[in-house]
């Protein structure tokens, strides 16, 4: 009972602070109704839609939402930054007059209505194995059980095609590709707009059509009459009292087994880049400054039933669950044998061994439980990681239990458990690919890992004939799509003559294949065609294609799209030119419509233009001029054998930590409770930047500052499972790397058709984020603690993680992005890295003069390169940046502060030079010759705490500093 008071006293105490701070916003809106363009009536009808905190606790966050009679206003969102009930910024959304704009407010359709309108408006009838998410439990429904089921869905009002705003039922529906947010008219259930919460990498997308989906009915609370704890502990004596409400005070449950894994550590991005490692109870960290332990029980910790933990032995816990589901049943089996159990247990202590053999040259089925271990790893890692950074239960973190754990001003109990990780280890859905589902706080995300397919690049083609000189004979480099296998040596051979396709003109309207509509301007592009359903579009030139090999350039419409209409059209194969110069043969993939049968492989333009001089385009216009000369092919794969081995992506790390952070961007924008911030939601929301932000926590997690010390370095993105070398060109447009001769992506480019939406708006985003970090390492040095350090890459990290709780949910993209970093520079450091913050953005194009436009459109953005322009009201970077050596220096020196001894990486060997360390005072104590080939290190522990100055001069007389924090 002492519990039960506790609780709601707690409770009460933050109901109060709640209602106190909506009147401090309330208060402020009202006393600027001109400058924020509202109504009286609008500022007096709004809710708090969640609250949170920044890393420093005294900076409460508010995500508001607009409301007209207590129905929320879709998309019509503010995101407040308070101090000392002081109103720091505030970005919104809401609009004015909003109670004159709405009419009907009563449902004429159930909830249950709702979702059958759904189900059919998207097409989705014949799927029996389709979910429907309940927001009262947070559960999915069967179809079979929707009839019957008290399904609840929220009422709001969304703005239609024609700009009016329409009483709907927010209604998802889950299949095994999608997660569809829709919009429904609650009045007569037609479909408002749709958005896919499941965010999909597609990095090389397939679908398996022969397989069969089996989705079962689950749930994430376990029962003991259920066999899914069978091999659990359970601990009877932690059950707790409860009253009658169902209030109780969290009780932890007894303390954490010891556990080792043999699984890649932090900074190991994939096999090629480093070993695995027997990682001891690898939750125990020490947070600084009072902060809480991420795991405070271990990685193993559960709930069965409410109120009754126990300690697992297997890949479950309290942060995640990591289980195979190579047989595509969205859930593990019942027996509880999807999960890897501990190989060794010592009845004695409760010390669990997680050891499976990895045999990289085995597919990866055999290597099963290796892979489930990998991922219950890093899905661990991940939550201590962003934890520490401040990803905690106030921010809607994963977690089945949240410990009752609040957070400072504004934060409050997080009322919402049960929504740790579901990690799929092999999961037989899909190929070349992964994905990331995360809907708002309570709900259960689900990560997918696929398996990649056989080597993507190869000598793939064969020019066996030409009829005229023969000059064009020979093999090509080309890189396969991930469709069908291309013939091996042993197999048929596919050989015909190359046809160069012709489509019918008309604009690409993307119906089918989820692309970005728009003209299609060259006929030889293979993007539109005559049929009344996808099955049967075909090509103008069909009857030439038919039993010959497709030529056909990249262009406006998704591969997927050509291919489609060059097998409908009776082509065998096809040949996908590039249209970029110097860029080499195309990786990519898709989502295929209708199942495809022939294979597909791209070559690169150079290779592929003058094959299509050859057969009669001269011109490059797409029509034929000519017959040209009749040119034979040969579409071929005499690769070894092990290149046909699958990879598995549940052991490249960079990919794992890029699906999660899909997680926390999506939780932290707009708060935990509103998820529709980064998927569009009924606006196209071009520019949103969600797969920028999941590869920077993807590069920032795997970075091996020992190996990788110099920031001009490239890093690829996927090379492990594109069967490229480490230091490969990965998946993106180019590597990251702060050097423009590698990569020279500003923002302009992402108006770039070249560049796809999410993923090369992403790409861009991420290379400024990655010039950040480096930038930041090279003014405050580098902190090997991952976790609690204090070093630039330390600092990057909280920057980009608090940036992303102040974006405005309504306005993503780089110049708001941009601003909202700058914000969190002024919280948590006073603004210490102001210039050199906006001096990075300003290098890649987002400087002080920069527009951003609309959110909706990636090509309407001004770019800018000016660091000044009377923006920035009181800051004069280019004087402050005029007195400091602002250039990045050829050394790192970590880890930086130190208590005892100082590294030195250089970018260049430049062999011997004069080390020279300085008190602020300008007192010499130090000089030594060392040779920089390798990684000098310096002791200064016999020092008194404070700062200094280290000198640094080469044989070329250059001479370099880094201030050095002693503690």
């Amino acid at each position: 009972m002492k519990n039960f008071y506790l609780t709601v006293l707690l409770c009460m105490i933050f109901v109060c602070a709640g209602h106190s701070q909506k009147s401090v916003i309330t208060d402020y809106m009202q006393e600027n109704l001109e400058e924020l363009k509202l109504t009286q009536n609008d500022v007096s009808n709004f809710r708090i839609l969640s609250s949170s905190t920044l890393s420093n606790k005294y900076f409460g966050i508010y995500y508001l939402q607009q409301e007209v009679n207590g129905i929320p206003i879709a998309d019509k969102v503010a995101t407040v930054l308070i101090k000392d009930d002081e109103i720091l910024r505030l970005k919104h959304h809401f609009i004015y007059d909003a109670s004159s704009k709405i009419n009907s407010q009563t449902a004429s359709i159930s909830p249950v209505m709702a979702a059958n309108y759904a189900i059919s408006n998207l097409g989705l009838g014949t799927d029996e194995n389709l979910k429907v998410v309940d927001y009262s439990t947070k559960q999915d429904i069967t179809k079979e059980n929707l009839l019957s089921s008290n399904l609840e869905s929220p009422l709001m009002f969304v703005s239609d095609s024609d700009g009016n705003y329409v009483l709907s039922y927010e209604v998802v529906i889950k299949t095994n590709d999608h997660w569809w947010v829709t919009k429904i008219d609650a009045t007569n259930g037609n479909i408002i707009s749709k958005a896919d919460a499941l965010i999909s990498c597609n990095f090389d997308t397939t679908i398996d059509d022969s397989k069969p989906i089996n989705h079962k009915n689950h749930s994430h609370r376990y029962t003991f009459n259920g066999n899914e704890i069978n091999n659990a502990e359970v601990f009877d004596d932690r059950l707790f009292n409860q009253n009658d409400s169902g209030n109780s005070m969290f009780m932890p449950p007894l303390a954490a087994e010891s556990a080792t894994y043999n699984a890649f550590p932090l900074k190991v991005e994939t096999p090629n880049h480093g070993s695995r490692d027997m990682l001891s109870n690898p939750w125990e960290v020490t947070p600084t400054g009072g902060a809480e332990v991420p795991s405070p029980f271990g990685w193993h910790d559960f709930e069965t039933a409410p109120d009754v933990y126990v300690q697992t032995t297997r890949t479950e816990g309290n942060n995640t669950r990591a289980y195979e589901d190579a047989g595509n049943r969205d859930a593990p089996l019942p027996d509880g044998s999807s999960y890897a159990d501990a190989t060794n247990i010592d009845g004695t202590t409760g010390d669990m061994t997680f050891d499976y053999t990895l045999d990289l040259n085995q597919f990866p089925d055999a290597y099963q439980d290796a892979a489930i271990v990998n991922l219950f790893v890093w899905n661990n890692f991940m939550h201590d990681f962003s934890y520490a950074y401040g990803f905690d239960e106030t921010n809607g973190n994963f977690q089945q239990e949240d410990y009752d754990r609040f957070a400072g001003v504004g934060g409050g109990i997080n009322d919402w458990d049960g929504d740790e990780v579901r990690a799929e280890a092999q999961d037989g859905d899909g190929l070349n690919n992964a994905n990331m589902g995360t809907l708002g706080d309570g709900f259960e995300p689900t990560m997918q890992m696929f398996l990649w397919g056989a080597s993507p690049f190869g000598e793939f083609f064969e020019v066996i004939e030409n009829t005229d000189d023969n000059s064009l004979l020979g093999a090509y480099d080309a890189s396969r799509f991930p469709f069908v296998p291309i013939p091996r040596e042993t197999d048929a051979p596919l050989e015909a003559q190359l046809v160069l396709v012709q489509d019918d003109g008309l604009p690409y309207t993307a119906q089918e294949d989820g692309g970005t509509p728009g003209p299609s301007p060259n006929l030889s592009d293979g993007c539109t065609g005559a049929g009344a359903t996808p099955e049967t579009q075909m090509l103008v030139n069909a009857a030439d294609l038919n039993g010959n090999i497709a030529v056909v350039r990249r262009g406006v419409c998704t591969f997927v799209k050509k291919i489609t209409l060059a097998q409908n059209s009776g082509a065998i194969g096809v040949i996908l030119v590039n249209n970029n110069p110097g860029e080499g043969p195309i990786n990519g993939g898709g989502e295929p419509y209708i199942p495809l049968n022939i294979p597909a492989i791209s070559i690169s333009f150079e290779d592929g233009e003058a094959l299509i001089e050859k057969i009669g385009d001269a011109d490059g216009d797409g029509t034929i001029e000519s017959v040209g000369e009749q040119v034979t092919g040969k579409l071929i794969d005499r690769g070894p054998a092990s290149n046909l081995i699958n990879r598995d992506g549940d052991l490249d790390q960079g990919i794992i930590a890029h699906e999660y952070a899909h997680g926390i961007s999506t939780r932290l924008v707009g708060g935990r409770q509103n998820f529709s911030c980064l998927i569009g939601a009924g606006a196209v929301k071009e520019e949103q930047m969600g797969e920028g932000w999941s590869d920077f926590y993807g590069l920032v997690t795997t970075h091996n500052f020992a190996l990788n010390s110099d920031p001009t370095d490239p890093r690829g993105i996927g090379t492990y499972v594109q069967f490229q070398t480490t230091d490969g060109p990965g998946i993106r447009p180019s590597p990251y790397s702060t050097d423009f001769s590698v990569n020279d992506y500003t923002y302009g480019d992402i108006a770039n058709e070249a560049l796809t939406v999410p993923h090369g708006v992403g790409f861009v985003w991420s290379t400024m984020l990655w010039d950040l970090y480096w930038a930041l390492i090279d003014e405050h040095g580098y902190d090997p603690d991952l976790y609690y350090g204090t070093g630039g890459n330390n600092i990057a990290i909280q920057l980009v993680t608090d940036g992303l709780k102040l974006t405005d949910c309504g306005n993503v993209g780089f110049v708001e992005g941009r601003d909202a970093i700058l914000a969190a520079d002024d919280a948590l450091y006073g603004g210490a890295n102001h210039c050199l913050i906006r001096n990075v953005f300003a290098q890649r194009g987002v400087g002080a003069l920069a527009l951003q436009g609309s959110a909706d459109s990636r090509s309407d953005q001004v770019e800018n390169f000016d660091l000044d322009g009377g923006v920035f009201v009181g800051n004069n970077c280019g004087d402050v940046l005029n007195n400091q050596d602002f250039e990045r220096t050829a050394f790192v020196v970590y880890p930086n502060p130190t208590n005892s001894t100082i590294f030195i990486a250089s970018g260049s060997n430049y062999g011997d030079a004069k080390v020279r360390l300085y008190d602020i005072n300008g007192r010499q104590l130090l000089t030594k010759t060392i040779n920089l080939s390798n990684t000098p290190h310096i002791d200064i522990s016999n020092l008194s705490d404070g700062m200094y100055v280290l000198e640094i001069e080469t044989g070329s007389n250059k001479t370099f500093s880094q201030k050095i924090i002693k503690n």
